[in-house]
């Protein structure tokens, strides 16, 4: 499994979610390889340098290494992601064609009105907001803008997918999961009691886990790894084997 973080997280996630998600996931013999997009983590660039086009090419480009890696079954490499990053997931399935799609509460809802926000922001003479001590450049909104909208974009998927939310998700609301839904041909929707947007309770995440455990088909590893690789030039992450 390729794993896409969300808006200026990281490839640990929210309470460290992604690490143990992905260590439960090895229990059960299914790797997983996690990255920190270009300007976020220990990846190269600026927050400020991150592109909405770069996201897409990221996970283009992570998921293209891990299908290429001789432990890999790459018949079976499904794409998961987490709010922004199950926004990018939904949206580059269709050029990827995973063998499954895992989205935890797919932030689709950044796109609306984007321009909008912008515009508002550039009104007031500057180029970019202080997003609690990030430079978030309004041009990554004006790209984002340029894009279809999410639903479109993420038409020409048809394989497994799973599509999950807390119930008291504040920025995620049940229309997003349900339009996703719509997109697919027969995909598995449901909803978790309590942990918010980041899932951030034991119950929350243990039912998370269990998910993405019961889609998954195992594969068997022919070698065990755990540690830090430089899949693409200016990307930085782990494989959990």
């Amino acid at each position: 499994m390729v794993h896409l973080h969300g808006f200026a997280g990281s490839c640990s996630g929210y309470k460290s979610m992604y690490t143990h998600l992905s260590r439960a996931l090895a229990v059960q013999g299914i790797g997983s390889a996690r990255f920190d997009f270009y300007g976020n983590g220990e990846s190269d660039g600026e927050f400020e340098d991150m592109s909405f086009d770069g996201l897409h090419t990221d996970a283009q480009d992570i998921f293209a290494w891990a299908a290429e890696q001789p432990y890999v079954d790459s018949e079976k490499l499904f794409l998961s992601g987490q709010s922004m990053g199950g926004y990018i997931a939904a949206s580059c399935a269709p050029v990827i064609q995973p063998h499954g799609l895992i989205l935890l509460c797919p932030g689709a809802g950044m796109w609306f009105g984007c321009a909008q926000r912008a515009d508002g922001v550039t009104q007031t003479g500057k180029d970019y907001a202080d997003m609690e001590g990030l430079c978030y450049k309004m041009a990554f909104n004006y790209e984002m803008a340029k894009h279809p909208d999410p639903f479109t974009e993420a038409k020409g998927y048809n394989g497994p997918v799973l599509l999950l939310r807390a119930d008291d998700d504040r920025l995620v609301d049940e229309g997003t999961c349900s339009r996703y839904a719509q997109v697919y041909t027969a995909p598995e929707v449901d909803t978790i009691a309590g942990g918010g947007h980041n899932f951030a309770t034991l119950a929350a995440r243990a039912v998370v886990e269990k998910k993405d455990r019961s889609i998954h088909q195992s594969t068997s590893v022919r070698r065990h790894l755990y540690g830090k690789h430089d899949p693409a030039a200016h990307c930085s992450g782990r494989t959990d084997l």
